[in-house]
């Protein structure tokens, strides 16, 4: 593990602009700071609490489990840059944290509460409070072989997020073949349809231990022949 930080943290102004209504912007350090059973408790009870008030949006009744967040961040291996698609309650940023702490690691999550809550336990990350398709700029901007980990939806998503959500992931995407989506869902399908052909999906693994059991994806601009 790297040696502590012990210099002034430059971001740590993001959670009070995020309690302000107002949008950080910071890029991330990746250290995971231990949380009580008390505060994961509370943080397990909010998202259900956002679950029930738009299941379309949140996806799933409980977060995703460790055995499938610490898959995602296994598939995240490699690469300098990360961002979170659709962080939720954390469960999969926690891992991204931990497992690459040397990445540089952005979160987008259009829940202002769930984003405030993710900013004061990882206040190193860049943490952007909007949808994908509000500001693609937070994957477009990103630097070559940069790598998604998206928890988002898709299948219950409504269409008019859907579309606008994977035009920006495809940009993303075909602008530099070394760029990667990692995404899961809970069917055998692949999450969604890409428009552009270049762009495939391939099935990484199942996760059984997961409630429902769900199956990681990855998807790339490569060339076929590059595919395995």
């Amino acid at each position: 593990m790297p040696p502590p930080d012990t210099r002034p943290d430059p971001y740590a102004s993001q959670a009070r602009a995020l309690d302000d209504g107002r949008v950080p912007s910071g890029v991330a350090g990746m250290r995971s700071p231990a949380r009580s059973p008390e505060a994961s408790g509370v943080f397990a009870e909010s998202f259900l609490v956002h679950f029930l008030r738009a299941p379309a949006l949140v996806g799933g009744i409980v977060p995703s489990s460790r055995v499938l967040a610490r898959a995602l961040s296994r598939h995240a291996a490699g690469f300098e840059s990360i961002v979170e698609l659709g962080a939720g309650a954390g469960s999969v940023t926690r891992w991204l944290a931990v497992d690459h702490p040397r990445a540089r690691l952005t979160i987008v999550e259009r829940d202002g509460a769930m984003a405030r809550r993710i900013v004061r336990r990882w206040p190193r990350a860049r943490v952007v409070s909007a949808c994908v398709h509000e500001r693609p700029d937070a994957l477009l901007a990103q630097p070559p072989g940069s790598v998604a980990v998206s928890s988002l939806p898709f299948r219950s998503l409504p269409e008019d997020l859907v579309r606008p959500t994977v035009a920006v992931i495809e940009r993303f995407l075909l602008d530099d073949p070394a760029r990667r989506l990692v995404q899961y869902s809970y069917g055998l399908r692949p999450p969604f349809a890409f428009s552009a052909p270049s762009i495939a999906w391939r099935r990484a693994e199942r996760i059984w231990r997961n409630v429902p059991p769900a199956v990681v994806w990855i998807a790339d601009a490569a060339s076929r022949s590059d595919r395995r």
